[in-house]
């Protein structure tokens, strides 16, 4: 039997030494799993996998960066788990942005913590060339050309940003080149040579908030682009983390797209979109 009083609560001393232990195990656990969540191919620590991290891993294959925005990005950039990041990496990154597979072979090492890849991001944007009831042959040529530039834009957006927008595109004879506002409307003039892809990219970003946005002004600060996520972009395209992105108040350059003799190849194309996409993370 035990005997009145011999049962006593625990001492300060006690409580203390378990809840340090409590504490210190805690901590271990946390920091153990915070370690395994690693997102395969966010090499910027953005959370998703997307073009931003694919130009970054293809230039660190290049030499032109030797680390990754991301602390875990060396590890994250390992996407098939052989321990190194290579061109086989580069093409599984490809081939996991087009659709191609789920996830990554890296995947299916057993991890404590295992954090699914977030699914390639694709853009959503989409258009609808209004047209009057009766067209005349300048309208019906207009038209025509008109939708077979907004086609190839649009592929170009949908493949290379994550974007969503509803467009509405007019053919304005009125109109001098072309023009695109926030609203969402773009109208091209009866000028031919500005009814193509690259003009349609270009009037594609300004409804997107590139010039338009409320924000974009403040990120121009004495003719330089400032936002960080824009600024990474360039610098991995680049492989120069000096480069920076030039601006006005109404346009980019590198890679805006400002004149159709700026493209010599759908590279071009493809960085103008990871640029654009990565200023909307800037939050045009």
């Amino acid at each position: 039997m035990f005997k009145s009083g011999r049962l006593s609560r625990p001492s300060s001393w006690g409580k203390v030494t378990v809840f340090l232990f409590v504490s210190v195990l805690f901590l271990s656990f946390s920091n153990f799993a915070y370690c395994a969540e690693v997102v395969y191919g966010d090499v910027n620590g953005s959370g998703s996998v997307d073009s931003i991290d694919f130009a970054l891993v293809k230039s660190y294959l290049l030499g032109r960066i030797s680390e990754f925005p991301s602390p875990n990005g060396i590890k994250a950039g390992d996407v098939n788990g052989d321990g190194e990041i290579n061109s086989i990496d580069v093409g599984l990154m490809k081939s996991f942005l087009l659709g191609f597979i789920g996830k990554f072979p890296a995947e299916n090492v057993p991890v404590v913590t295992p954090t699914p890849t977030a699914p390639p991001k694709k853009g959503n944007v989409t258009y609808t060339l209004v047209k009057v009831a009766n067209p005349t042959a300048d309208q019906l040529d207009a038209y025509n050309r008109i939708q077979s530039a907004m086609d190839k834009a649009v592929s170009f957006y949908n493949e290379y940003t994550s974007i969503t927008k509803a467009l509405t595109v007019y053919y304005e004879p009125s109109v001098s080149t072309a023009d695109g506002n926030i609203n969402g409307t773009i109208r091209f003039g009866s000028n031919r040579s500005y009814m193509n892809h690259i003009t349609a990219m270009h009037e594609i970003a300004h409804t997107v908030g590139v010039g338009t946005s409320d924000k974009w002004s403040s990120l121009i600060v004495n003719g330089v682009y400032t936002g960080p996520n824009a600024t990474a972009a360039i610098r991995a395209i680049t492989g120069d983390n000096n480069a920076v992105i030039k601006g006005d108040r109404t346009h980019f350059w590198p890679y805006g797209l400002n004149y159709t003799s700026e493209v010599k190849s759908d590279q071009d194309l493809i960085n103008h979109c990871i640029i654009v996409d990565a200023m909307k993370k800037d939050g045009i």
